[in-house]
């Protein structure tokens, strides 16, 4: 049978080393049964959930279901709860196409239900072995896929929304009595059958899903997320070192990208990144382009799980290898290891997996990003630069990557067209420093912009209604209506409570 077995520690600390020895009651996993994927055992799976739940609403202790531990912030933790990893529930049930909505305009072959636990480049390797893939995701992909998508990832596609935008339906467990399968009504996917075998009731509703789908933890634990996958792809990448001009401004404000020569083949990319650091090339900017082709049936799907580089790479990588040869840190220096770091790459091909592969995280790093509308890009980097500017030297550097709106009423990607806007570095004070400053240069410009939920942040309860402004209310009330007052506690946080989105009064 599925069980949660339960292990007595009492200090809980993320993958990077951000969020350090956060008191907890105690930790468990969820494992499946033995055998073979079936969705009767998943629906064993989440009476396991229920179970559990039954006893945190008895002794009035807060859980928490947790995906990789990869997010900067305190988003996973709950102090003085209960932790719930989940990366043991991973099984994936391609959907039949009879069970498939009949009115559902996607893609009827493509959908796949991803139990908690998945992660993305699990997901990448199991559906591109079908000819299939997904049609974005981040760049670092040891992330589970309910956890990137409760705290709004963002996306790595120039026209696509973030992770959470190929989400067309999830399992969510908001009680020890009750097991919903949630989709839009407006958009419904399934035709119900699939919800029955998982022991779950059908809950179409807008509102409900358009809360949840950012959840932040706060409705409930989701067991299962139906995504939406698209035939399978290739990726062409091509990187150089390009001074900044009228033409590449152009691009990287939105206006198109027909003013400036780019690497790679012509037409619009697929995928855009621009790593701008004045402070350490001036003048420059290191261009990654991505085009998308036709599969090639000929090519090999190999993996390199343990890559630290690529097109995808985590900046703060870089700044770790510098302070690694340097403790000091010149710019010199910074812009030599980025110089190797971001080498010209020349019409390297692979899939979305391989391209966008596994990149294994490092402790001691720290990352921030905000998304603000395209055309504001280098009025953000120009306050990110003078924030860097005020605090001094500090071991950080900005990129831009670029995605559109994205679904969720608490997704940070919430204009048209996004930029994100990352700072990443060594997690020391200067760079927190930096990091906090830098949202301060930003409020104080009148500049609009929102904070990644799973990176480091300088979020206030002012702060999270200014950027999302009446969807907090709908938000909140979606979570009212879903939960009684034992759930709502039970499914707070502290780093909730803290933003007024949750409370600990009970």
């Amino acid at each position: 049978m599925a069980r949660t077995i339960f292990f007595d520690e009492r200090e809980w600390t993320n993958w990077h080393l951000t969020v350090r020895d956060q008191p907890i009651a105690g930790r468990f996993e969820l494992h499946n049964s033995a055998g073979a994927p079936t969705l009767a055992r998943m629906a064993e799976s989440a009476a396991a959930v229920q179970k559990l739940l039954a006893r945190a609403f008895a002794e009035r202790r807060r859980v928490r279901a947790q995906g990789a531990a990869w997010s900067f912030s305190e988003a996973p933790a709950v102090p003085g709860g209960w932790s719930l990893a989940t990366g043991y529930a991973n099984w994936l049930f391609p959907l039949p196409s009879p069970h498939v909505a009949p009115d559902f305009s996607g893609d009827r072959d493509g959908l796949m239900l991803c139990q908690t636990g998945i992660s993305v480049s699990e997901l990448n390797i199991y559906l591109e072995a079908r000819g299939r893939s997904l049609a974005t995701t981040g760049a670092s992909n040891g992330q589970t896929i309910v956890g990137a998508m409760s705290t709004g990832t963002h996306g790595s596609a120039v026209d696509q929304p973030a992770i959470q935008g190929q989400v067309r339906g999830f399992q969510l467990i908001p009680s020890p009595d009750r097991n919903l399968w949630v989709e839009p009504e407006s958009r419904p996917a399934t035709d119900g059958r699939m919800a029955a075998a998982l022991g779950a009731t059908v809950v179409r509703d807008d509102r409900l899903f358009a809360a949840a789908l950012v959840g932040l933890g706060a409705f409930g634990v989701i067991h299962a997320v139906l995504v939406e996958t698209a035939p399978i792809f290739l990726m062409e990448m091509n990187r150089q070192r390009m001074p900044m001009s009228a033409g590449l401004d152009r691009a990287m404000t939105g206006g198109g990208f027909d003013a400036v020569d780019l690497p790679g083949p012509e037409g619009r990319p697929y995928f855009f990144q621009s790593v701008v650091n004045q402070h350490i090339d001036r003048g420059h900017a290191y261009v990654t382009v991505g085009h998308k082709l036709p599969w090639d049936a000929a090519h090999r799907l190999e993996y390199r799980i343990r890559e630290r580089r690529g097109p995808g790479y985590n900046l703060a990588v870089v700044v770790a290898n510098v302070l690694e040869a340097a403790p000091g840190l010149t710019p010199r220096l910074t812009k030599a290891i980025l110089s190797d770091q971001l080498g010209p790459v020349v019409a390297r091909r692979g899939s979305w997996g391989q391209i966008f592969n596994f990149t294994t995280p490092r402790a001691g790093v720290g990352g921030a990003a905000v998304a603000a509308p395209v055309e504001r890009t280098l009025d953000v980097l120009e306050q990110f630069q003078k924030a860097l500017a005020t605090v001094g030297q500090a071991p950080v550097a900005f990129a831009c990557r670029y995605c559109v709106r994205s679904p969720g009423l608490l997704a940070f990607t919430r204009y048209p067209r996004c930029t994100i806007v990352d700072i990443d570095g060594i997690d020391s004070r200067s760079t927190r420093r930096v990091m906090t400053q830098a949202i301060a240069n930003l409020r104080a410009a009148g500049i609009p912009h929102a904070e990644h939920w799973g990176k480091l942040n300088q979020m206030t309860a002012a702060s999270v209604r200014d950027a999302y402004g009446d969807d907090v209310e709908t938000w909140m009330r979606a979570r009212t209506d879903l939960l009684d007052r034992e759930g709502e506690y039970v499914f707070g946080s502290a780093f909730l409570d803290r933003l007024g989105l949750t409370s600990a009064r009970f």
